[in-house]
C-alpha cells in the first residue's frame, strides 16, 4: 500500500514452491513487474488485491504449476 512507485520494479526475480502466493500488488500504482519466473506455488500466483490499482505493468513473467489453497481466499 505504498502509492504511487513510478522507478520502482520487480524484474528477473524466481519464486519456487511458495506456500503462497508469488507477487501481490496492493494499493500500487506504477509498478513494473516485469521477466519474473514463478513455479509450483499455491494461490494466485500474480495477484491485484483490492482492483483499485492502477497502471502497473504486468510484462513477460512466466508462470507454471499453480496450485490451489485451501488456506488462502476462495479463489486461490
Amino acid at each position: 500500500m505504498i502509492g504511487a512507485v513510478h522507478k520502482s520494479y520487480c524484474k528477473g526475480l524466481g519464486t519456487h514452491q511458495s506456500f503462497n502466493r508469488a507477487f501481490t500488488i496492493h494499493g500500487t500504482h506504477y509498478l513494473r513487474l516485469m521477466n519474473n519466473v514463478a513455479f509450483d506455488v499455491k494461490g494466485h500466483t500474480i495477484f491485484i488485491e483490492d482492483a483499485v490499482e492502477k497502471k502497473n505493468y504486468i510484462y513477460k513473467n512466466l508462470v507454471m504449476k499453480t496450485k490451489r489453497s485451501w488456506s488462502l481466499l476462495n479463489t486461490d
